[in-house]
């Protein structure tokens, strides 16, 4: 005689629990890609105290950076534009500025708005925008 195998249905119950598992995994992977900062992840970021300190001695390094937009400082058609950028760091506020090359003009930044930027230490000791985004 030949025996009869169990059939075992899952119940709603599994697949609902399992459904709601795959979505709070995947809103902590969302959530820890936006934490790290996401495409910038690998970036060292900035201390604006060793920044202010000495901004030769980070000459061609790049660096993240988070902060709200300020003051348009200066604009040259040819080479692009300078903006004051406020960044915080350990309870404090800093001033940093920050150089948008000709290259990267067609950005729309406007005072007051908040972005992650990706930027070089030029020769100067400014930082030169490589990407900015919003965060």
């Amino acid at each position: 005689m030949m025996s009869r195998r169990a059939h075992h249905q899952v119940s709603s119950a599994k697949i609902g629990a399992i459904l709601i598992a795959v979505a709070i995994l995947g809103l902590v992977g969302y959530w820890s890609y936006r934490l790290l900062g996401g495409a910038y992840r690998t970036t060292e970021a900035l201390d604006p105290a060793i920044y202010y300190e000495n901004a030769n001695s980070l000459r061609g390094n790049t660096y993240v950076v988070e902060g709200n937009v300020g003051n348009s400082l200066g604009w040259n058609p040819e080479k692009g534009r300078l903006f004051s950028l406020v960044t915080q760091n350990n309870n404090r506020d800093w001033i940093l500025p920050i150089f948008v090359p000709h290259d990267l003009q067609t950005l729309n930044i406007q005072k007051n708005q908040k972005y992650l930027i990706k930027a070089r230490v030029n020769d100067q000791g400014i930082l030169s925008v490589v990407e900015m985004a919003k965060p």
